[in-house]
């Protein structure tokens, strides 16, 4: 059995990159060996080289929505922020939030657009023992529609402050991305490029997909103190 501080390590912030590269298979790729009880540093882009006719590549082809909400509480002007988790058939969102002071079932936000300005209002539900808030969105519109419209890529806190700039949106999805419902990225699929695929499927590897949302559990932190 492992104590979880065995997994504990420094990682230098100069090394957390904050934009992609220009081209994304130039990234850096750590190839393990187990037969020969070894490892090469290698690059994404050689991973054609790699596989073959025996192998099976699976793809995530989840798509990240824009589920970073940001807005006010609409009678004290007080900043909220907001991570979209998912919508009821009765038209309730869940929602991770933050503010200062707190929180009252019945309240109003306001929301804030792409554009800097103010949109459509939520009303604040109960909260949820695991401490996220059901809220009722004053609107009709999919949820969806209404995120494409107000929502951010929610990006990680450790890529600019979680700060989006207008390209995020195409560079935090993968080329392969189809199926919106992550609230983030499948982020080692982010280094595929269409030709690297290409190149796998004409030797002869086998190439499929499946769709596995990414949702709230990948923020939250390991409580236990041993892994069995």
């Amino acid at each position: 059995m492992a104590e979880i501080d065995e997994y504990d390590y420094q990682l230098p912030r100069q090394l957390i990159a904050q934009t992609p590269l220009a081209r994304r298979s130039d990234a850096r790729l750590m190839v393990v060996d187990r037969r020969r009880g070894c490892w090469e540093h290698l690059h994404v882009r050689d991973l054609p080289g790699l596989l073959g006719p025996a192998d099976c590549l699976v793809l995530n082809d989840t798509r990240v929505i824009p589920a970073r909400l940001l807005g006010f509480r609409t009678h004290t002007g007080g900043r909220w922020e907001a991570l979209f988790l998912e919508a009821s058939r009765e038209g309730l969102w869940r929602v991770m939030c933050k503010t200062r002071g707190r929180l009252v079932p019945g309240e109003s936000i306001t929301l804030i657009n792409a554009q800097g300005r103010e949109d459509i209002q939520l009303r604040m539900g109960p909260r949820q023992d695991d401490g996220t808030w059901v809220v009722r969105p004053m609107t009709a519109e999919a949820p969806l529609a209404v995120l494409e419209r107000v929502g951010r890529v929610p990006l990680p806190p450790y890529i600019r402050k979680g700060e989006m700039i207008q390209s995020d949106r195409e560079s935090y999805q993968t080329v392969y991305a189809r199926q919106p419902g992550a609230i983030a990225a499948p982020t080692a699929g982010l280094h595929f490029t269409r030709e690297l695929l290409n190149q796998i499927e004409r030797r002869g590897t086998k190439v499929v997909t499946l769709t596995l949302h990414v949702g709230v559990g990948t923020f939250k932190p390991i409580e236990s103190r041993s892994l069995a």
